[in-house]
């Protein structure tokens, strides 16, 4: 944690807590998962480390990056790019997406989805809470489940 700066709260789910950070000495803005290891089993542990190895390899601009991870004796912490939405949330809020912006994600996701399965990989956990929205519409595919 010496080289992040915790801005302030994003988002918690059963998973854990997403901050807004920021990478000492570069400025670059981070989102940090925080996955208490406590209550999880060793099996549980093992997936989000395979999780974790399997997202240092990607690199595609509709699946988010990821920078670091480390652990802590209490926690494992993923350090991501950032996000500004969530897809969950627009919906939630808007009720409905006009249909050339519907058109727009599907294939930034269908673009994600190929990358992935190209490289051996599933996503188990399509859902709009799991899809982010960066800046200028760039849809992002974040938790592989």
């Amino acid at each position: 944690m010496n080289s992040y700066h915790v801005l302030g709260l994003a988002g918690e789910g059963s998973f854990g807590r997403v901050y807004k950070g920021r990478k000492k000495g570069s400025g670059q803005v981070v989102a940090l998962k925080f996955m208490p290891k406590v209550g999880r089993t060793d099996r549980e542990l093992r997936s989000l480390k395979r999780e974790i190895e399997i997202m240092r390899d990607l690199k595609h601009p509709n699946i988010v990056q990821l920078y670091d991870s480390f652990e802590t004796d209490t926690e494992v912490v993923v350090v991501t790019e950032y996000a500004e939405g969530q897809l969950f949330q627009v919906l939630e809020d808007d009720g409905h997406l006009p249909e050339c912006l519907v058109r727009e994600i599907a294939c930034q996701l269908v673009s994600a989805l190929y990358y992935l399965h190209s490289h051996r990989i599933l996503h188990r956990d399509m859902k709009p809470q799991n899809i982010l929205l960066g800046k200028s519409g760039v849809v992002k595919l974040c938790d592989f489940g």
